[in-house]
């Protein structure tokens, strides 16, 4: 081969080498497109399923893992999903408002986008900063248990007071449990001692006497004073997950000694204790005029923006415009509120006191008439609704497989039905709203102590990723209750405790570091259990001395919880 041979066939197989390069890059962008943009992934057709078929089973899609991948971790948008049609508001006539500033907008979409991260990603500190502990409302414990003997051991106990009737911890009273930076730790207005402690972890707790209580988790000693708010408080605080010092807390009862007193929902700095902002419950453009907060807020960090639920029938959108200077320290907030408004297509009774839960820019909450609604944060409209039988007061936890495949567990009390009224068990796709699967329960009615469902499930992992463990009360007897554990595809009950005593505090979900799976369920006789996840073997009991309402919180080995005896325990699965 001659040497201009050569020449010409070199420059032609640089030429192809130029030309294929590009094509190999685009096939390998688009490729990694399809196969990790959990979006782009369609769901199948959803049946059209009735409100309330009874036992009803629908083969639910094969389960994926857990997705992790957040690289295009982007909005939903209505048009992406094929939302069933017994869901779409247009279905039910629903009605619903955009407030700000007293007034109705037109139109409403945020300017910067909403989008949660998945439940893993909510926290940047250490701890339980929320009622279940995340966005997906599904755990209530951090860390691992070192478990050697399976029992459970009280190390320290403290007295708190009372206001009117309103005893020690109500329902849905968890508290957080937060480990503090050294840096921020030593800038707070903790005792000096606690300033001083570097593995210093902060039990936060609210209570029916009026207090917010401030406890070292290791032997329940105040880290500082209480804040006396004077007024009782059933719902459970929330500290601002970011780590900054900022507490949220709701009020639950606008009466003292007789006299009416100011309601609603407060924000405190947690560098000094102080109140930075006042949100009156008594709202004139609420269509409820009842002030009480009983939910929990989220807040989603690169927006700034608080996300909460009023028992006066309004969801907040509230853009906290955060100014923190973790240098001086100082940290303030100028609030910008816009609410969400609507009518209830299925009964009157407005309000929510579950919490809201949220996957990417969806919000889900359930209120007093039995309606269940997805709501795009974004835009503030409702995205799907669904028609849950009863008064919903049990907050719902989700669960994410992955691309499409995202669920709601939820169950209702007995309430509105009346004597004879069941709760419903549901599973339902969070993303188009249709039912994956429901069982029914019946409980026994009491206007004062409602039967069915006010717990949280428990959404399993590790080697209990098979099983949701629902709380029923009054449904084993007339004051008794169950704690069933249902497969998670199919429904059906993979064991069951029936009990003696009704059950309205949370069961939380235990693990080793190894991932063997320990519940925590406390009953109204004031006992505490502790149950092998897998099994449902019971296997230590001990007593508390007093209705335990509120759900406990676990960090490690250490659990807190209070009681209506008018106490706050610390107790330690050994």
């Amino acid at each position: 081969m001659n040497t201009k041979t050569s020449k010409i066939i070199l420059t032609i197989n640089i030429i192809i080498l130029l030309l294929a390069v590009p094509g190999f890059i685009i096939l390998d962008k688009y490729l990694e497109r399809s196969n990790s943009n959990p979006d782009n992934i369609v769901a199948p057709p959803s049946p059209d399923v009735a409100s309330n078929p009874g036992e009803t089973t629908i083969p639910d899609v094969t389960a994926s893992p857990e997705n992790t991948d957040t690289k295009n971790w982007t909005a939903i948008t209505p048009d992406e999903i094929d939302i069933v049609k017994e869901c779409l508001p247009e279905s039910h006539n629903f009605k619903w408002d955009v407030i700000k500033d007293g007034k109705k907008l037109d139109t409403y979409s945020r300017d910067n986008t909403v989008v949660f991260k998945p439940a893993d990603e909510y926290n940047e500190i250490d701890g339980v900063t929320t009622f279940r502990g995340n966005n997906y409302r599904n755990s209530a414990s951090f860390g691992s248990a070192n478990v050697r003997e399976e029992k459970l051991e009280k190390v320290w106990s403290i007295k708190i007071g009372y206001i009117d009737t309103w005893t020690g911890v109500g329902w849905n009273g968890q508290p957080a449990i937060v480990k503090w930076s050294n840096e921020l730790r030593k800038k707070m207005n903790l005792f000096q001692d606690k300033k001083d402690k570097n593995d210093l972890k902060e039990v936060i707790y609210a209570t029916l006497d009026g207090k917010i209580y401030f406890l070292d988790l290791d032997d329940g000693s105040y880290t500082r004073n209480p804040i006396n708010v004077g007024a009782p408080l059933k719902g459970s605080v929330t500290v601002d997950p970011r780590g900054y010092p900022l507490l949220y807390s709701g009020q639950g009862i606008d009466e003292v000694k007789g006299q009416k007193v100011s309601i609603g929902f407060r924000i405190y700095s947690l560098l000094d204790q102080k109140l930075l902002y006042f949100i009156n419950g008594l709202d004139n453009t609420a269509f409820r005029y009842w002030g009480a907060f009983d939910s929990s807020p989220l807040l989603h960090k690169e927006t700034d923006t608080l996300f909460l639920c009023g028992e006066n029938g309004l969801l907040y959108s509230i853009k906290l415009n955060t100014d923190y200077d973790p240098a001086q320290p100082a940290i303030s907030i100028k609030p910008d509120i816009v609410k969400y408004r609507y009518v209830s297509p299925v009964n009157g009774r407005l309000g929510t006191e579950n919490s809201i839960a949220a996957f990417k820019n969806f919000g889900y909450f359930a209120d007093n008439s039995g309606t269940l609604q997805c709501v795009d944060l974004n835009t503030l409209s409702p995205v799907w609704i669904r028609n849950i039988t009863d008064d919903t007061d049990s907050t719902m936890g989700i669960e994410d497989l992955g691309g499409n495949n995202v669920y709601i567990y939820i169950a209702n009390e007995v309430d509105l039905q009346g004597e004879n009224g069941y709760s419903y068990v549901r599973k339902i796709n969070a993303l188009t709203g249709s039912l994956v699967w429901e069982k029914k329960y019946k409980c026994s009615y009491n206007a004062d102590t409602n039967g069915g469902t006010l717990a949280s499930p428990v959404i399993g992992k590790n080697e209990i990723s098979n099983l949701v463990i629902f709380s029923i009360a009054k449904s084993y007897k007339k004051n008794g209750g169950k704690l069933i554990a249902f497969d998670k595809n199919t429904g059906d009950e993979v064991w069951v405790i029936d009990s003696d005593f009704y059950s309205w505090s949370s069961p939380v979900d235990v693990y080793t570091e190894d991932g063997k799976a320990y519940i925590i369920h406390c009953d109204s006789a004031g006992y505490m259990n502790l149950i092998e996840g897998k099994s449902g073997k019971i296997l230590d009991k001990i007593p508390l001395g007093g209705n335990i309402e509120g759900s406990p919180a676990v960090y490690d080995n250490m659990i807190v919880v209070g009681t209506r005896g008018q106490q706050i325990y610390g107790i330690r699965i050994k």
